[in-house]
């Protein structure tokens, strides 16, 4: 919207009242949810998982906070990718070609959310429901134990979510930063 104000006798100079409050809002409500969410992920990646393993006294005890850390990691993601769906809904632009930056963004968001989603149902309770079935718990077991071996490929499965998600996110991120500097 412009607003024309006279200067002289026939001079117009037209002012530019400058982005809706939701041209600013929303893109901000969509960094900030993409952040904490990545930001959440990378602090459980590299700062409480390792933490945990290397202070607490057994594996037993570390693997108790990981799962109490990671579940909220998990709804945060079940809530934020959801939300940063809607937001890209609304925000993109009418008549924007399929393979838009707009389009890879919803599908990161999207592979970021089933991620979410496949860890906090499935993986994460097998593993819990592993863990609780060993008599002795993790620490004692042998390593070629069944229920150790199924364990650990759950816990790598876990962990390529994790990493598919967290760089999906960082890419969705640079998309996100990228889109209004392009404009």
């Amino acid at each position: 919207m412009a607003v024309t104000v006279e200067r002289r006798k026939g001079e117009r100079r037209r002012f530019s009242s400058g982005p809706k409050t939701a041209d600013l809002i929303l893109p901000f409500i969509e960094i900030l949810c993409l952040s904490i969410w990545l930001g959440s992920m990378v602090f459980f990646s590299f700062a409480v998982a390792p933490s945990a393993f290397a202070s607490l006294p057994s594996h037993q005890l570390a693997g108790l906070l990981v799962t109490s850390t990671i579940s909220k990691v998990e709804w945060l993601g079940i809530v934020l990718g959801p939300i940063l769906l809607v937001l890209l809904i609304v925000t993109r632009k009418r008549g924007e070609r399929i393979y838009s930056a707009t389009a890879v963004r919803a599908a990161l968001l999207a592979t970021m959310t089933v991620s979410a989603v496949i860890s906090r149902y499935f993986i994460t309770p097998a593993m819990v429901t592993l863990r609780n079935a060993m008599p002795n718990g993790i620490d004692s077991i042998s390593a070629t134990d069944p229920m150790k071996v199924q364990f650990d490929s759950l816990h790598h499965y876990s962990v390529g979510l994790m990493s598919v998600a967290l760089f999906a996110g960082l890419a969705a991120l640079f998309l996100t930063v990228r889109s209004p500097m392009k404009r």
